[in-house]
């Protein structure tokens, strides 16, 4: 995190330079941008979320949850741009602003201890054997993302871009479960429903072989009464480049690949941020 954060320090240093530089018109490999200084379009693209996470237990008087920490998954990105110019029509300085609805879901594992476990012995009485366990964590999160780019046509439609990413949290979701793996025919005692809430449990699945710990929102409060509030804000810096394919025509088509840089936390106690490399395109349209 710290060395690409260092070079995003050294990207906006350089934007000076960028500025000196003399403005190019149209030429036969590199065709400019159309007769308008304003475009608008679609976007969509792809997330591969990364969260780097510390995440508490939520079951920590069974003492049997470990921390999970990190975890990923595929998520996507929707929404609309709107691309002014900064200049004239051949200027390569441009300020995009778009709207998206963006997901950054995640899975985490971690491998559980292996215990002893009484079963039917199948002539009345009972043996001893060891069982595997593990716990995992999905996360659903979905955000309604505001995103301020400066963008730099460096050369032949390469372009660079950087900005703040400002999330409003519409979608988020906890799922954590504690499962036997092995054997087959181990299963979790089952306890009276009026001790579920004592023990952290929400409820048994899997023939009695899981145990869903937590189902619901990230703000919650853990057994042992520790309180969690989510974060409803984000705060994140994004950069990428970018190929401009100019058509000819008024409408151009923009793929690129960015890192989104999380910097603000999940929630009020846990060290737990977002980030995510993205890849995606614009549609543009011209005014």
């Amino acid at each position: 995190m710290r060395q690409i954060s260092t070079l995003f320090i050294l990207f906006l240093v350089s934007l000076p330079l960028c500025f000196a530089q003399e403005e190019e018109g149209p030429t036969p490999l590199g065709p400019g941008r159309g007769s308008s200084a304003i475009y608008l379009g679609p976007v969509v693209g792809y997330n591969r979320a990364i969260h780097s996470a510390d995440l508490a237990s939520f079951a920590d008087t069974l003492n049997l949850c470990p921390s999970f920490k990190n975890g990923s998954s595929n998520g996507f990105f929707i929404g609309a741009f709107y691309e002014q110019i900064l200049g004239g029509i051949t200027s390569k300085h441009s300020v995009v602003v778009r709207v998206l609805y963006s997901t950054f879901p995640a899975s985490f594992t971690q491998g559980g201890d292996t215990y002893p476990s009484l079963i039917d012995d199948g002539k009345g009485g009972v043996t001893t054997i060891l069982s595997t366990t593990q716990h995992t964590l999905d996360v659903k999160y979905g955000l309604l993302t505001f995103e301020a780019m400066y963008k730099f046509n460096v050369t032949s439609g390469i372009v660079l871009t950087a900005g703040p990413s400002f999330d409003l949290t519409l979608q988020k979701n906890l799922l954590q479960k504690y499962r036997i793996i092995e054997p087959n025919n181990v299963r979790f005692k089952k306890l009276p429903q009026d001790q579920w809430a004592q023990y952290g449990i929400v409820r048994y699945e899997d023939n009695d072989r899981t145990l869903v710990s937590w189902d619901g929102p990230l703000a919650r409060t853990t057994v042992t009464n520790t309180s969690i509030k989510e974060n409803s804000f984000r705060f994140a810096l994004k950069f990428g480049v970018q190929y401009e394919i100019i058509t000819g025509s008024k409408i151009d088509v923009i793929p690129g690949i960015f890192y989104n840089l999380g910097l603000t936390g999940v929630n009020n106690v846990e060290t737990w941020k977002v980030s995510a490399i993205q890849a995606g395109v614009d549609v543009r349209f011209t005014l």
